[in-house]
């Protein structure tokens, strides 16, 4: 009786995760916590990095995260395998990773000699406890305690096998009628002895433009299948992009010294707010190029050792230039601090007596990349980044491309190869 019930209580271990339910059976880059703040996977020594890895990587991906408290929690997080469009996979746990379906995170710290005291979490993927098993698309749940039904965040990330070679070229786009606003991606996969039985269908692929999935291109067929080659170097629109303009700067690391754009730094109890002077649309600017993040973000702070735990939290005080406020729709100010979403803690506020949309963000003291979005009203509801900030060629962009592969006899989106392509870098 006691052997049935252990091997009950085993197969129940290592069963598929499943107690949080995402809306509409996808998982967000999202952080669900209002005290959770920089929230961020990437690869180990390099924070301005994409969350990928390879299954032979030696550099592990580091989840961290704050919470503004004076006291730790008791967090866990459970790793979930999905598919391409980042639903839960069917396989159960025991079949994409060894270790138990949830574990405890122990790598916290508390802030140092700071205004503002936080907590800062840290969590290694691959771990003593965690070890992945096959490629594809990865979800971390954080939650506290127990409550797995209520997670404070859920972040993406991907692991790779070098099965596929991607050649890719991007940049400005062939067809005269888009050459001066839209960015053409052409791209060939190459599997050498990698068998596919059925190419058309058993492959998906996945093109981003600099890490965004909103702004994913899906259910993409190659025009020629050659042997051991799919041919995606499409003639059409299918491949297209707008090529937006290069992101705007935001120097927050010194509150002794301003940068060159910043108006102001003042402190108001109990931290220091940082008043960046006004920026005006750049619809009808000529293009400037210089060098950004696209849109991410490094955490660093004057005299710091260890940014980590004593980098401050400030206040961000964004401003647009605008003569009346849109009447179709609301202004966001948009990067990977917010996961390049639209919420509350990113939308400003027209101001009729300056003329101009306001919003204050708190932020971990750094050095940050941000732009103007607009969300319209009515439907479609499609973040445009190009009516505030212009579109032009030769802005310099990444774009990343995700192959995988499901043969009929597997259960899973193997993630064959990714690769990323720079419109600089030819």
């Amino acid at each position: 009786m006691f052997t049935r019930l252990f091997i009950i209580l085993i197969f129940m271990c290592f069963s598929a995760y499943a107690q949080y339910s995402p809306e509409g059976g996808i998982y967000p880059d999202a952080v669900f916590g209002s005290d959770i703040k920089t929230a961020r996977i990437f690869k180990d020594g390099w924070e301005t990095s994409y969350p990928v890895s390879h299954m032979d990587d030696e550099h592990p991906l580091v989840l961290s995260f704050d919470e503004l408290t004076r006291n730790a929690r008791n967090y866990s997080y459970a790793v979930i395998h999905c598919d391409a469009d980042w639903r839960q996979s069917r396989l159960a746990t025991s079949d994409y990773m060894t270790g138990f379906p949830v574990n405890q995170i122990r790598d916290y710290k508390y802030s140092f000699n700071t205004l503002m005291q936080y907590v800062h979490y840290q969590l290694m993927i691959p771990n003593d406890d965690v070890q992945l098993r096959v490629s594809g698309n990865y979800a971390v749940v954080v939650f506290e305690d127990s409550d797995d039904e209520h997670p404070i965040l859920c972040r993406r990330f991907s692991i790779a096998e070098s099965l596929a070679v991607i050649r890719v070229m991007a940049g400005r786009a062939r067809q005269t009628a888009y050459q001066d606003e839209w960015q053409q991606v052409d791209f060939t996969v190459h599997t050498a002895n990698y068998r596919i039985e059925n190419a058309y269908n058993d492959i998906k692929v996945t093109v981003l433009k600099n890490g965004q999935w909103h702004t994913a291109r899906t259910g993409l067929k190659p025009l020629f299948i050659r042997q051991n080659e799919l041919d995606y170097r499409y003639f059409d629109e299918t491949l297209l992009f707008h090529a937006g303009n290069e992101y705007r700067p935001l120097d927050l690391k010194s509150t002794r010294y301003s940068s060159t754009r910043m108006a102001a730094i003042e402190f108001e109890r109990p931290v220091y707010h940082f008043y960046p002077y006004t920026d005006q649309p750049r619809d009808a600017s000529r293009y400037l190029y210089y060098e950004d993040f696209n849109g991410k973000y490094a955490i660093q702070a004057e005299k710091a050792d260890r940014p980590d735990t004593e980098a401050d939290y400030v206040y961000a005080h964004f401003a647009l230039q605008a003569s009346q406020p849109f009447a179709d729709g609301q202004v966001y100010v948009m990067g990977d601090f917010c996961n390049d979403a639209c919420t509350k803690d990113n939308l400003m506020i027209y101001n009729p007596d300056r003329q101009q949309y306001e919003a204050a963000i708190l932020l971990k003291q750094g050095y940050y990349n941000y732009r103007y979005a607009f969300l319209p009203f009515k439907k479609p509801v499609v973040i445009d980044d190009t009516m505030l900030e212009g579109n032009f060629c030769d802005t310099e962009n990444d774009y990343m491309i995700y192959v995988y592969h499901r043969g009929r006899s597997s259960r899973y989106d193997r993630l064959i190869g990714i690769s990323v392509a720079n419109t600089l870098k030819k």
